[in-house]
């Protein structure tokens, strides 16, 4: 999961990360990060003739939320650097008194944007590979981009009596999709453990979860499948079943340009 990588950050590599991920977002760096002395300013950006003065907070050991206390004088910093909007780049998240504090500096003809650690968590996925490994572990390494428990659905295994979620860090290894023909030459989508599935898989085509995890690779892979159903009799459950693996894997989709799978 990228919240435990992303406390591992120092607070400098913090205001770094915070550059590449608002150039993701289409902002023009002005000012980038320093060392030192900031005098209020950890970097300033533009968007639509708007320039923001940037404000990166990094509570990578208490986890606390920012609070007023954490940005006093916020009208002074953006008028003293020239700017008419503040980025609030946060880690963690912000007390109710201090968004409160934004809205009336938004009401006041400050542009104001927050971003905080669950936003940061939504963008992540869709930044480029080269960029994130300045940062970040290999994929291969880490865990779902959502969290268990929070919004996070797992893909238990096809096969009756067996109730393992294939898309798990652990089970990700051993755990594949394919199809299978029945009695009646009707073609069923199929996936699970591979142990499981050694005697369902009957027909020629069938891809690993670490495989199909890759975005390149699962654009190949959904051209098999419609080769796979322009030749057989897809099964009634067929794209039901095809659409929940889709559904699963882009909980552990490998960001783009992370490499390739071989």
């Amino acid at each position: 999961m990228y919240q435990e990588e992303i406390y591992r950050l120092s607070p400098n590599e913090w205001e770094w990360f915070a550059q590449d991920a608002l150039f993701h977002l289409g902002f023009t760096i002005r000012v980038g990060p320093s060392e030192g002395a900031d005098d209020g300013l950890d970097m300033i950006v533009e968007q639509e003739d708007v320039k923001y003065l940037v404000s990166c907070k990094h509570n990578h050991k208490s986890r606390k939320n920012v609070g007023v206390r954490d940005e006093s004088d916020i009208r002074d910093r953006v008028e003293q650097h020239e700017c008419n909007g503040f980025i609030a780049f946060y880690s963690v998240g912000a007390t109710t008194a201090l968004k409160k504090k934004f809205i009336a500096l938004d009401n006041a003809g400050i542009n104001i944007i927050e971003i905080y650690l669950d936003n940061i968590l939504d963008i992540i996925p869709s930044m480029m590979g080269f960029v994130l490994q300045k940062y970040f572990e290999r994929p291969q390494e880490m865990h779902h981009h959502l969290v268990q428990g929070s919004g996070y659905k797992p893909l238990k295994c096809m096969k009756d009596g067996c109730d393992k979620d294939i898309i798990s860090k652990e089970r990700i290894p051993y755990s594949l999709a394919g199809f299978g023909i029945d009695d009646e030459d009707s073609i069923h989508f199929i996936y699970g453990c591979k142990s499981c599935l050694a005697d369902y898989c009957t027909h020629p085509y069938w891809a690993e979860i670490g495989q199909i995890r890759y975005i390149e690779q699962m654009l190949t892979w959904r051209s098999i499948v419609d080769e796979v159903t322009s030749q057989n009799k897809p099964a009634p459950d067929f794209y039901k079943h095809w659409a929940l693996l889709q559904e699963a894997i882009l909980q552990i989709q490998v960001p783009q340009g992370w490499g390739r799978w071989i």
